[in-house]
C-alpha cells in the first residue's frame, strides 16, 4: 500500500506512480489486488486505477457493483477500469455524464479522460461540451478533440478558434450570457472544419 500510494502530502501534490503495480506477480500481485479493491470500496479512485493498471478480471465484479454508487471522480475512474479490463467502451457513457453534469473540477478530469475514446457518442460530447461555461472544461474539451483527431497541437495553437473559447462572460447579465455561447458555438463549428479537413479519428487501444 505504501509502496503504491505513498506519502499522503506528495500523493496529493506529485500524484503517484501508478505503473507501479505492473511489477507485481504471484503472490504479491494477488496481494496488491486485494488491497486496491478495497481501496475503491471504499472510495478511493487510485484504487480504481490501480485495478486498471493491473488489468485485474478479479476486480471486474466489485467495479461493476460499485459503478452504480460512484460520484464524480470515482464515477470516471471505475467506468475507465471497466472498459479498460474488458476493452469495451460500454461504461463511457458513465464519464460522459460526469462532463455534463459534475462541478467544473470533475468536468474537467472527464474531458481529459474521454480523450482515449475515439468513438462517436464521445467525439459528439465532446463538441456539445465546447460550450461548457468554464473555460478550462472548454479548453481541455478542445485539446482532446484535437487529439483523437490525431493532432498534438495545443487548442492555443490555432488563434482564431481560441480567441472564441477565451471569452468572458458576466453572468449576472444575460445579453453577455448570450454573446459568450454564439462565440463558443462558433468555436465549435470552426474547430470541427479543422479537425475534418487536417485530421483522422485514432484507432482505439485501451491503452493508459
Amino acid at each position: 500500500m505504501e509502496n503504491y500510494f505513498g506519502d499522503p502530502y506528495m500523493m496529493w501534490h506529485d500524484g503517484i506512480d501508478t505503473k507501479s503495480v505492473i511489477r507485481l506477480k504471484g503472490e504479491e500481485r494477488t496481494k496488491a489486488e486485494g488491497m486496491l479493491i478495497g481501496a475503491m470500496k471504499s472510495g478511493s479512485y487510485w484504487g480504481a486505477i490501480g485495478l486498471r493498471e493491473l488489468r485485474s478480471e478479479k476486480a471486474v465484479p466489485h467495479l461493476k457493483e460499485m459503478l452504480p454508487q460512484a460520484t464524480e471522480m470515482l464515477k470516471i475512474h471505475v467506468a475507465i477500469a471497466l472498459c479498460v479490463i474488458e476493452e469495451s467502451t460500454e461504461y463511457v457513457g458513465n464519464i460522459i455524464e460526469v462532463l455534463e453534469n459534475d462541478s467544473e473540477y470533475f468536468r474537467l478530469e472527464a474531458a481529459l479522460s474521454l480523450k482515449h475514446f475515439p468513438i462517436p457518442e464521445v467525439i459528439d460530447a465532446l463538441f456539445r461540451a465546447v460550450i461548457d461555461p468554464e473555460y478550462l472544461v472548454r479548453y481541455h474539451v478542445c485539446d482532446s478533440i484535437l487529439h483523437i483527431y490525431g493532432i498534438e497541437d495545443s487548442i492555443d495553437q490555432f488563434e482564431d478558434i481560441f480567441a472564441h473559447i477565451g471569452i468572458e462572460y458576466d453572468p449576472e447579465s444575460e445579453a453577455s450570457i448570450n454573446l459568450a455561447i454564439e462565440h463558443y458555438e462558433t468555436a465549435s463549428k470552426m474547430l470541427k472544419e479543422l479537425v475534418e479537413s487536417k485530421g483522422k479519428v485514432r484507432a482505439l487501444t485501451f491503452d493508459f
